[in-house]
């Protein structure tokens, strides 16, 4: 087996099991994270596990960064070549939306963790950064204060998602409530 095919196989193994976790979150809320359980689910020996991630709380970080990495690429997507301003500022909250209904497990877990020292601080600094991303939008729709109202967007959309996370849906109210905040 040469290095590059050992490589693809130690991710495809990582990825197996983040998706595990992530069907197991959504099923059973943080308490069906276990490592015995995503080791079940996702087919391999428990040794496997911590060859990926030193232990669970490393494991439940891992996944919040990878859904993360989705909401970047979600957002790229969604506002490629679109000058700074509401309409590329909505288009990235819901590309947010979206991918936090896409991953309730991922969502469910980041919620209960929240004031878990283990994860809170990466995860701050990670929901930070997207924050800081709509300050540029908001500096060119003219307001003041662009950075608190950069952060009030970030928690009004994460609300949004919370919402959505308990109907297991899109809520097109509260949607066109945010689009109509931004005066799109």
């Amino acid at each position: 087996m040469t290095e590059g095919t050992r490589a693809a196989a130690a991710l495809r193994t990582r990825e197996a099991l983040l998706d595990a976790g992530a069907a197991l979150a959504e099923e059973h809320g943080l308490a069906g994270v276990s490592v015995n359980m995503v080791v079940t689910r996702a087919g391999v020996a428990k040794g496997t596990f911590y060859v990926h991630f030193k232990d669970r709380a490393e494991f439940v970080d891992a996944m919040h960064a990878r859904f993360h990495t989705r909401v970047g690429a979600a957002v790229a997507e969604a506002v490629a070549e679109l000058p700074p301003g509401a309409e590329r500022l909505h288009r990235s909250l819901e590309a947010y939306l979206d991918v936090s209904l896409a991953n309730r497990g991922v969502k469910a877990l980041s919620l209960e963790t929240r004031s878990d020292p283990a994860t809170r601080d990466s995860m701050e600094a990670r929901r930070e950064r997207l924050t800081a991303a709509g300050v540029t939008d908001v500096k060119a729709m003219g307001w003041d204060d662009a950075e608190a109202a950069a952060q009030l967007l970030a928690a009004m959309t994460r609300e949004i998602s919370v919402l959505e996370f308990d109907a297991g849906r899109r809520l097109p109210a509260p949607r066109r409530a945010l689009k109509r905040f931004l005066g799109v």
